[in-house]
């Protein structure tokens, strides 16, 4: 788990820009994440984005942070929340970054801050480079999952046994 639980704050949440990846959506969507903000910011107090607003509790959320590179070299960091939902059909939004990559699910992406966990995207560029974490992601999980075809799999036997 990336997000830590923030100290009592005497402010309100705040709602801080990402992204969506609805199961049922052709298209990713720009949503505001209500986040608490601890009234001092250290490594133990972190924002906390509340993508349980968002995702529901039905399902078990998941976190990563994932660190894209752009073409110049430069790191970027992109905080995913993810549910999967093995029993409904493949995300329509997500098979466009990754067409060969079945992720039945939702996502939230928010861009990682220097010293903050999460901060606002800043226009179109951070969406592309979003985007580029997004597709980061889905690879690796499509390397998981065939590593795991591997490990699992049941050596075949020869029909007679003699």
């Amino acid at each position: 788990m990336v997000r830590s639980p923030c100290p009592i704050t005497n402010s309100a949440p705040r709602n801080i820009p990402g992204i969506y990846y609805r199961a049922t959506s052709e298209e990713p969507i720009s949503i505001q994440v209500a986040t608490t903000i601890p009234d001092v910011e250290t490594p133990l107090a972190k924002r906390f984005p509340s993508f349980e607003s968002i995702l529901g509790t039905r399902s078990v959320i998941h976190e990563c942070l994932v660190t894209f590179l752009d073409t110049s070299g430069q790191p970027h960091r992109f905080l995913l929340a993810y549910q999967e939902h093995p029993d409904h059909p493949p995300n329509r939004a997500l098979l466009k970054i990754l067409p060969n990559v079945d992720f039945c699910g939702e996502l939230v992406v928010m861009r990682a801050g220097k010293r903050s966990l999460v901060v606002g995207m800043k226009g179109k560029k951070d969406m592309r480079l979003a985007e580029g974490a997004v597709r980061r992601f889905l690879l690796e999980v499509a390397k998981r999952r065939a590593r795991r075809r591997r490990v699992n799999r049941v050596p075949e036997l020869p029909d007679i046994l003699v």
